[in-house]
């Protein structure tokens, strides 16, 4: 799904539901240090279970690179999420478009 552009700029309400999601998602982890599943959670209000199923999704969609970074000295899995690759998407131009869906 492609944003809807007009006049140079892209409008965020014109997004679909599932877009906004991912978009919110990919703004949460590149926009924290060390975002947890439940911080990622906390901030977009979607639930764990849907946000893996997301995340593995945005791997596939956008080649993304996400990956899950288990904490040292810590037993369980525990640990945070870092994007290593952008895939498709340029870093720079998602955030000064989408960096504040967060914000909405």
């Amino acid at each position: 799904m492609q944003p809807v552009k007009t006049d140079s700029t892209f409008r965020m309400e014109e997004l679909s539901a599932n877009t906004k999601r991912k978009y919110a998602i990919i703004a949460s982890i590149a926009k924290h240090n060390t975002p947890t599943l439940t911080d990622i959670s906390s901030q977009t209000g979607i639930p764990a279970s849907s946000l893996k199923r997301q995340i593995s999704q945005l791997r596939t969609d956008y080649s993304m690179d996400i990956r899950f970074v288990s904490e040292r000295n810590n037993k369980g899995r525990t640990g945070h999420y870092h994007i290593y690759d952008w895939g498709v998407l340029d870093r720079s131009e998602f955030l000064v478009r989408y960096g504040s869906i967060l914000e909405k």
